[in-house]
């Protein structure tokens, strides 16, 4: 169930970054907009696994960084699908 809620919370973060910017004031962040959501969820992915690393009840994994890291690509690629 863990692992279904960090997907989700992911697709999330995925949707709004796209959403954030597509309608950026700035050009290039504008045209460039799913590579730059891309890239802050698996930055985000992985310091929130690094992190928890140092959390004792808790430890990082770079299996949970790749979970999350899909649910926000699966989020991009229906937000990218859903504006054609």
């Amino acid at each position: 169930m863990r692992k279904v809620a960090h997907f989700a919370e992911y697709a999330v973060l995925g949707f709004l970054a796209a959403r954030a910017f597509t309608t950026s004031s700035h050009g290039t962040i504008r045209r460039r907009w799913f590579a730059v959501a891309l890239f802050l969820v698996v930055v985000y992915a992985l310091f929130d696994e690094f992190h928890q690393s140092y959390v004792p009840s808790r430890g990082g994994s770079l299996y949970d960084s790749l979970i999350d890291t899909a649910g926000g690509l699966v989020a991009l690629l229906a937000y990218k699908k859903w504006r054609r």
